[in-house]
Protein backbone atom coordinates (compact mmCIF):
# COMPACT_ATOMS: atom_id res chain seq x y z
CA UNK A 1 0.00 0.00 0.00
CA UNK A 2 3.34 1.79 0.04
CA UNK A 3 4.29 3.74 3.54
CA UNK A 4 2.27 3.86 6.89
CA UNK A 5 0.01 6.48 7.98
CA UNK A 6 0.28 8.16 10.80
CA UNK A 7 -0.91 6.37 14.03
CA UNK A 8 -1.39 3.21 12.24
CA UNK A 9 2.09 1.51 13.72
CA UNK A 10 0.77 1.95 17.21
CA UNK A 11 -2.91 0.38 16.51
CA UNK A 12 -2.19 -3.58 15.37
CA UNK A 13 -6.55 -4.02 15.81
CA UNK A 14 -6.71 -0.95 13.42
CA UNK A 15 -4.71 -3.19 10.76
CA UNK A 16 -6.20 -6.10 11.21
CA UNK A 17 -9.81 -4.69 11.14
CA UNK A 18 -8.34 -3.11 7.65
CA UNK A 19 -7.48 -6.24 6.08
CA UNK A 20 -10.97 -6.98 6.40
CA UNK A 21 -11.11 -4.37 3.35
CA UNK A 22 -10.36 -6.72 -0.13
CA UNK A 23 -10.57 -3.29 -2.08
CA UNK A 24 -7.22 -1.54 -1.85
CA UNK A 25 -8.81 1.86 -2.11
CA UNK A 26 -11.62 0.83 0.21
CA UNK A 27 -8.73 -0.13 2.54
CA UNK A 28 -6.72 2.94 2.88
CA UNK A 29 -9.78 4.99 2.74
CA UNK A 30 -10.55 3.34 5.96
CA UNK A 31 -7.19 3.90 7.30
CA UNK A 32 -6.96 7.62 6.32
CA UNK A 33 -10.26 8.42 8.14
CA UNK A 34 -9.60 6.07 11.30
CA UNK A 35 -6.24 7.42 11.88
CA UNK A 36 -7.77 11.12 11.23
CA UNK A 37 -6.10 11.70 8.09
CA UNK A 38 -9.21 12.17 6.44
CA UNK A 39 -11.51 14.85 7.27
CA UNK A 40 -14.80 13.50 8.75
CA UNK A 41 -18.68 13.88 7.74
CA UNK A 42 -20.69 15.26 10.11
CA UNK A 43 -23.33 13.22 8.78
CA UNK A 44 -24.28 9.95 7.78
CA UNK A 45 -26.24 8.47 5.05
CA UNK A 46 -28.65 5.82 5.29
CA UNK A 47 -28.69 3.26 2.42
CA UNK A 48 -31.67 1.55 2.96
CA UNK A 49 -34.16 0.14 0.24
CA UNK A 50 -38.48 0.19 0.73
CA UNK A 51 -39.68 -3.16 2.23
CA UNK A 52 -41.61 -5.31 -0.80
CA UNK A 53 -45.02 -7.12 0.20
CA UNK A 54 -43.77 -10.65 0.00
CA UNK A 55 -42.90 -14.05 2.11
CA UNK A 56 -40.80 -14.07 5.30
CA UNK A 57 -37.09 -13.88 4.24
CA UNK A 58 -34.36 -16.53 5.66
CA UNK A 59 -32.23 -13.69 5.00
CA UNK A 60 -31.28 -10.24 5.01
CA UNK A 61 -28.31 -8.73 2.81
CA UNK A 62 -25.83 -6.71 4.42
CA UNK A 63 -25.55 -3.99 1.82
CA UNK A 64 -29.80 -3.31 3.04
CA UNK A 65 -28.98 -2.63 6.64
CA UNK A 66 -28.21 1.10 6.86
CA UNK A 67 -25.07 1.73 8.25
CA UNK A 68 -22.52 4.63 7.87
CA UNK A 69 -22.23 4.73 3.69
CA UNK A 70 -18.79 7.21 3.12
CA UNK A 71 -18.71 6.66 -0.44
CA UNK A 72 -21.22 4.71 -3.19
CA UNK A 73 -18.59 2.60 -4.12
CA UNK A 74 -17.39 0.93 -1.05
CA UNK A 75 -21.24 0.29 -0.15
CA UNK A 76 -20.28 0.30 3.98
CA UNK A 77 -20.09 -3.39 5.68
CA UNK A 78 -20.90 -5.53 2.58
CA UNK A 79 -17.05 -4.78 1.65
CA UNK A 80 -15.53 -4.59 4.86
CA UNK A 81 -17.16 -8.10 6.26
CA UNK A 82 -16.40 -9.92 3.71
CA UNK A 83 -14.59 -13.31 4.92
CA UNK A 84 -12.43 -15.24 2.71
CA UNK A 85 -14.06 -17.61 1.33
CA UNK A 86 -14.38 -21.11 3.16
CA UNK A 87 -12.77 -24.40 2.76
CA UNK A 88 -15.29 -26.71 0.12
CA UNK A 89 -17.71 -28.99 2.20
CA UNK A 90 -15.77 -33.00 1.80
CA UNK A 91 -17.82 -35.40 -0.36
CA UNK A 92 -20.43 -37.23 1.66
CA UNK A 93 -23.55 -39.26 -0.35
CA UNK A 94 -26.28 -41.57 0.94
CA UNK A 95 -24.87 -45.27 0.32
CA UNK A 96 -28.57 -46.51 1.84
CA UNK A 97 -32.37 -45.81 3.62
CA UNK A 98 -34.64 -47.62 4.99
CA UNK A 99 -37.55 -46.74 6.86
CA UNK A 100 -35.63 -47.27 10.05
CA UNK A 101 -32.26 -45.07 9.12
CA UNK A 102 -29.88 -43.92 6.69
CA UNK A 103 -26.22 -44.64 6.03
CA UNK A 104 -23.80 -42.41 4.45
CA UNK A 105 -20.41 -42.86 2.56
CA UNK A 106 -18.67 -41.52 5.69
CA UNK A 107 -19.65 -43.56 7.98
CA UNK A 108 -22.64 -41.35 9.57
CA UNK A 109 -25.52 -43.81 10.40
CA UNK A 110 -28.91 -41.97 10.84
CA UNK A 111 -31.83 -42.81 13.28
CA UNK A 112 -35.06 -42.00 11.82
CA UNK A 113 -37.64 -43.48 14.53
CA UNK A 114 -38.02 -39.75 16.38
CA UNK A 115 -38.51 -38.01 12.85
CA UNK A 116 -41.39 -35.52 13.03
CA UNK A 117 -42.70 -33.30 10.34
CA UNK A 118 -42.82 -29.38 11.47
CA UNK A 119 -43.43 -26.23 9.26
CA UNK A 120 -41.46 -25.70 5.96
CA UNK A 121 -38.39 -24.00 5.93
CA UNK A 122 -36.40 -22.79 3.44
CA UNK A 123 -32.35 -22.50 2.40
CA UNK A 124 -30.39 -24.11 4.53
CA UNK A 125 -27.06 -21.75 5.44
CA UNK A 126 -25.85 -23.13 8.33
CA UNK A 127 -25.67 -25.29 12.14
CA UNK A 128 -26.15 -24.14 14.76
CA UNK A 129 -24.34 -26.51 18.01
CA UNK A 130 -26.71 -27.34 20.89
CA UNK A 131 -26.56 -28.77 24.12
CA UNK A 132 -29.47 -30.31 25.42
CA UNK A 133 -28.66 -29.44 29.33
CA UNK A 134 -30.99 -32.42 30.36
CA UNK A 135 -29.81 -34.57 33.33
CA UNK A 136 -26.81 -36.71 33.43
CA UNK A 137 -25.75 -39.76 34.57
CA UNK A 138 -21.90 -41.00 34.64
CA UNK A 139 -21.14 -42.66 32.07
CA UNK A 140 -21.09 -45.81 33.51
CA UNK A 141 -21.43 -50.12 32.53
CA UNK A 142 -23.20 -50.66 35.16
CA UNK A 143 -25.75 -47.90 34.09
CA UNK A 144 -26.63 -48.52 30.71
CA UNK A 145 -30.63 -49.16 31.07
CA UNK A 146 -30.81 -46.29 32.75
CA UNK A 147 -28.93 -43.99 30.32
CA UNK A 148 -31.18 -45.62 27.45
CA UNK A 149 -34.39 -44.64 29.19
CA UNK A 150 -33.25 -40.95 29.93
CA UNK A 151 -32.02 -40.41 26.25
CA UNK A 152 -35.03 -41.57 24.46
CA UNK A 153 -37.24 -39.75 27.06
CA UNK A 154 -35.23 -36.59 25.87
CA UNK A 155 -36.06 -37.77 22.34
CA UNK A 156 -39.49 -37.80 22.88
CA UNK A 157 -39.83 -34.12 24.25
CA UNK A 158 -37.33 -33.11 21.44
CA UNK A 159 -39.65 -34.60 19.04
CA UNK A 160 -42.99 -33.27 20.66
CA UNK A 161 -41.20 -29.93 21.08
CA UNK A 162 -39.44 -29.88 17.61
CA UNK A 163 -36.67 -28.71 19.68
CA UNK A 164 -33.53 -29.64 17.07
CA UNK A 165 -33.07 -31.29 13.76
CA UNK A 166 -30.55 -33.64 15.02
CA UNK A 167 -29.60 -35.01 18.24
CA UNK A 168 -26.40 -37.08 19.22
CA UNK A 169 -27.03 -38.87 22.59
CA UNK A 170 -24.35 -40.03 25.11
CA UNK A 171 -23.34 -42.81 22.85
CA UNK A 172 -22.98 -41.28 19.79
CA UNK A 173 -26.24 -42.51 17.85
CA UNK A 174 -27.44 -39.92 15.74
CA UNK A 175 -31.13 -39.46 15.66
CA UNK A 176 -33.06 -37.70 13.20
CA UNK A 177 -35.66 -35.58 14.61
CA UNK A 178 -37.20 -32.86 12.67
CA UNK A 179 -36.70 -33.29 9.21
CA UNK A 180 -34.36 -31.80 7.47
CA UNK A 181 -37.12 -29.82 4.89
CA UNK A 182 -38.79 -28.30 7.44
CA UNK A 183 -37.80 -25.79 10.52
CA UNK A 184 -36.95 -26.79 14.19
CA UNK A 185 -37.57 -24.04 17.19
CA UNK A 186 -33.96 -24.02 18.22
CA UNK A 187 -32.12 -21.16 17.50
CA UNK A 188 -35.14 -18.53 18.80
CA UNK A 189 -33.90 -14.82 18.54
CA UNK A 190 -31.11 -14.98 17.05
CA UNK A 191 -28.25 -13.12 14.42
CA UNK A 192 -25.47 -14.00 12.70
CA UNK A 193 -23.97 -13.11 9.23
CA UNK A 194 -21.34 -14.05 7.00
CA UNK A 195 -19.95 -12.69 3.98
CA UNK A 196 -22.87 -10.34 2.76
CA UNK A 197 -25.65 -11.52 4.20
CA UNK A 198 -27.11 -11.10 7.69
CA UNK A 199 -29.33 -13.80 9.06
CA UNK A 200 -32.12 -12.94 11.85
CA UNK A 201 -34.16 -15.58 13.89
CA UNK A 202 -32.20 -19.12 12.20
CA UNK A 203 -35.14 -21.06 13.11
CA UNK A 204 -35.61 -20.74 9.55
CA UNK A 205 -32.15 -21.06 7.68
CA UNK A 206 -30.36 -23.03 9.66
CA UNK A 207 -30.03 -26.73 11.23
CA UNK A 208 -30.28 -27.67 14.99
CA UNK A 209 -27.46 -29.65 16.28
CA UNK A 210 -27.78 -30.69 19.89
CA UNK A 211 -25.62 -33.23 21.99
CA UNK A 212 -26.87 -35.15 24.90
CA UNK A 213 -24.54 -33.05 27.44
CA UNK A 214 -24.42 -30.27 29.72
CA UNK A 215 -22.38 -27.16 29.31
CA UNK A 216 -21.31 -26.45 33.10
CA UNK A 217 -19.46 -29.96 33.41
CA UNK A 218 -17.58 -30.82 36.80
CA UNK A 219 -14.35 -29.83 37.12
CA UNK A 220 -14.05 -28.48 34.14
CA UNK A 221 -14.12 -31.24 32.04
CA UNK A 222 -14.97 -32.34 28.57
CA UNK A 223 -18.72 -31.23 27.55
CA UNK A 224 -19.41 -34.46 24.82
CA UNK A 225 -17.13 -37.53 24.80
CA UNK A 226 -15.42 -39.07 22.13
CA UNK A 227 -18.01 -41.03 20.54
CA UNK A 228 -20.10 -37.65 20.09
CA UNK A 229 -17.13 -35.91 18.96
CA UNK A 230 -17.10 -38.38 16.04
CA UNK A 231 -20.70 -38.70 15.45
CA UNK A 232 -20.67 -34.69 15.47
CA UNK A 233 -17.78 -34.40 12.57
CA UNK A 234 -19.71 -36.63 10.92
CA UNK A 235 -22.79 -35.17 10.68
CA UNK A 236 -21.41 -32.14 10.16
CA UNK A 237 -19.62 -33.38 7.15
CA UNK A 238 -23.10 -34.86 5.57
CA UNK A 239 -25.04 -31.41 6.14
CA UNK A 240 -22.06 -29.23 4.94
CA UNK A 241 -21.94 -31.85 1.81
CA UNK A 242 -25.50 -32.30 0.76
CA UNK A 243 -26.34 -28.36 1.76
CA UNK A 244 -22.46 -26.69 0.18
CA UNK A 245 -22.70 -25.01 4.29
CA UNK A 246 -20.03 -22.54 4.30
CA UNK A 247 -17.80 -23.24 7.24
CA UNK A 248 -18.19 -19.83 8.82
CA UNK A 249 -21.88 -20.62 8.77
CA UNK A 250 -21.16 -23.59 11.52
CA UNK A 251 -21.68 -21.90 14.88
CA UNK A 252 -22.87 -22.62 18.82
CA UNK A 253 -25.89 -21.21 20.38
CA UNK A 254 -24.04 -18.80 22.27
CA UNK A 255 -22.61 -16.66 19.63
CA UNK A 256 -25.82 -16.74 17.90
CA UNK A 257 -28.40 -15.90 20.75
CA UNK A 258 -29.80 -12.57 21.56
CA UNK A 259 -32.46 -10.82 23.78
CA UNK A 260 -34.28 -8.06 22.22
CA UNK A 261 -36.03 -7.13 25.36
CA UNK A 262 -32.58 -5.81 26.64
CA UNK A 263 -30.81 -6.03 23.75
CA UNK A 264 -28.07 -8.36 25.35
CA UNK A 265 -26.19 -11.21 23.26
CA UNK A 266 -25.73 -14.32 24.82
CA UNK A 267 -29.46 -14.89 25.91
CA UNK A 268 -28.59 -18.52 25.60
CA UNK A 269 -25.32 -19.53 26.55
CA UNK A 270 -24.56 -23.26 25.90
CA UNK A 271 -21.36 -24.20 23.79
CA UNK A 272 -20.12 -20.52 24.67
CA UNK A 273 -16.40 -21.91 25.30
CA UNK A 274 -14.95 -25.29 24.54
CA UNK A 275 -16.62 -26.36 21.17
CA UNK A 276 -14.34 -28.62 19.37
CA UNK A 277 -14.46 -26.87 16.14
CA UNK A 278 -10.72 -28.23 15.07
CA UNK A 279 -12.11 -31.59 15.87
CA UNK A 280 -14.68 -31.33 13.87
CA UNK A 281 -12.80 -30.02 10.63
CA UNK A 282 -13.93 -26.64 10.99
CA UNK A 283 -12.33 -23.29 11.45
CA UNK A 284 -12.31 -21.85 15.48
CA UNK A 285 -15.37 -19.94 14.78
CA UNK A 286 -15.25 -18.29 18.30
CA UNK A 287 -12.56 -15.40 17.11
CA UNK A 288 -15.23 -14.04 14.49
CA UNK A 289 -16.53 -10.57 15.43
CA UNK A 290 -19.96 -11.27 17.00
CA UNK A 291 -22.03 -9.79 14.74
CA UNK A 292 -25.46 -9.35 16.48
CA UNK A 293 -22.71 -6.66 18.27
CA UNK A 294 -21.08 -5.03 15.23
CA UNK A 295 -24.05 -5.00 12.81
CA UNK A 296 -26.88 -4.37 15.41
CA UNK A 297 -25.30 -2.80 18.28
CA UNK A 298 -26.28 -5.48 21.18
CA UNK A 299 -24.53 -5.06 24.12
CA UNK A 300 -22.56 -8.21 26.20
CA UNK A 301 -22.91 -7.85 30.25
CA UNK A 302 -20.25 -9.04 32.16
CA UNK A 303 -22.51 -12.64 32.89
CA UNK A 304 -22.00 -13.34 29.49
CA UNK A 305 -17.94 -12.66 28.79
CA UNK A 306 -17.67 -14.38 31.88
CA UNK A 307 -19.01 -17.27 30.52
CA UNK A 308 -17.13 -16.86 27.14
CA UNK A 309 -13.87 -17.01 28.12
CA UNK A 310 -11.19 -16.10 25.93
CA UNK A 311 -11.74 -17.45 22.88
CA UNK A 312 -15.62 -15.99 22.28
CA UNK A 313 -14.47 -12.79 23.94
CA UNK A 314 -12.17 -12.19 21.54
CA UNK A 315 -14.76 -12.23 18.78
CA UNK A 316 -16.63 -9.95 21.01
CA UNK A 317 -13.89 -7.51 21.61
CA UNK A 318 -13.42 -7.45 17.61
CA UNK A 319 -16.79 -6.74 17.46
CA UNK A 320 -17.32 -3.77 19.87
CA UNK A 321 -13.81 -2.29 18.12
CA UNK A 322 -15.20 -2.64 14.65
CA UNK A 323 -18.42 -0.79 16.08
CA UNK A 324 -16.23 1.93 17.69
CA UNK A 325 -13.79 2.39 14.77
CA UNK A 326 -16.95 2.58 12.63
CA UNK A 327 -18.95 5.10 14.73
CA UNK A 328 -15.65 7.12 15.20
CA UNK A 329 -14.58 7.57 11.72
CA UNK A 330 -18.24 8.94 10.95
CA UNK A 331 -18.67 11.35 13.32
CA UNK A 332 -20.86 9.81 15.71
CA UNK A 333 -20.38 9.06 19.48
CA UNK A 334 -20.30 4.86 19.85
CA UNK A 335 -23.61 5.43 21.74
CA UNK A 336 -25.59 7.33 19.22
CA UNK A 337 -24.14 4.66 16.77
CA UNK A 338 -25.71 2.02 18.64
CA UNK A 339 -28.51 3.31 19.21
CA UNK A 340 -29.13 3.80 15.27
CA UNK A 341 -28.30 -0.33 14.97
CA UNK A 342 -30.64 -1.51 17.70
CA UNK A 343 -33.46 0.86 15.55
CA UNK A 344 -32.60 -1.23 12.25
CA UNK A 345 -33.02 -4.59 14.14
CA UNK A 346 -36.12 -3.70 15.61
CA UNK A 347 -37.44 -2.17 12.26
CA UNK A 348 -36.33 -5.45 10.37
CA UNK A 349 -37.76 -7.84 12.86
CA UNK A 350 -40.82 -5.57 13.08
CA UNK A 351 -40.71 -6.19 8.99
CA UNK A 352 -40.09 -10.13 9.24
CA UNK A 353 -43.46 -10.65 11.64
CA UNK A 354 -45.25 -8.24 9.49
CA UNK A 355 -44.35 -10.68 6.74
CA UNK A 356 -43.39 -7.36 4.48
CA UNK A 357 -39.52 -8.56 4.23
CA UNK A 358 -38.90 -10.06 0.43
CA UNK A 359 -36.27 -12.19 -0.31
CA UNK A 360 -35.53 -10.15 -3.25
CA UNK A 361 -33.87 -7.36 -1.31
CA UNK A 362 -30.42 -9.81 -1.46
CA UNK A 363 -30.82 -9.34 -5.07
CA UNK A 364 -31.34 -5.67 -5.72
CA UNK A 365 -28.69 -4.38 -2.98
CA UNK A 366 -26.48 -6.02 -5.17
CA UNK A 367 -27.54 -4.73 -8.86
CA UNK A 368 -29.12 -8.14 -9.53
CA UNK A 369 -32.32 -9.33 -10.82
CA UNK A 370 -34.93 -9.54 -8.20
CA UNK A 371 -36.81 -12.22 -9.83
CA UNK A 372 -35.79 -14.99 -7.43
CA UNK A 373 -39.02 -16.91 -7.30
CA UNK A 374 -39.43 -19.35 -4.62
CA UNK A 375 -35.44 -20.21 -4.84
CA UNK A 376 -33.77 -20.19 -1.32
Amino acid sequence: MGGRLKGFEANPGLEWRARLFLDPVARLRYLRRATGTASRRPWVRMRCRPLRAGTVPLLLALAWIPCVVSDASTHGYPRVFRLLSSAPPPNVWQVEETQGYAIFSNGLRLENRFTVRNRPRGESAGIVFHTTESFQLPLEPGRNRALKLIGEALLEYVRQKRAYHFVIDRFGRVYRVVAETDAANHAGHSVWASGRRAYINLNESFFGVAFEAQSQTPEGGPVINPAQVYAGRMLTEMLRSRYRIPEENCVTHAQVSVNPGNMRAGYHMDWARAFPFREFGLPDNYWRPLPSVRLFGFLCDASFRQRAGAPLGEGIALAEGILHDTALTEGFSVPAYRQVLQKRYREMTTALRNGSASKEIWNEANGESSDTGDRP
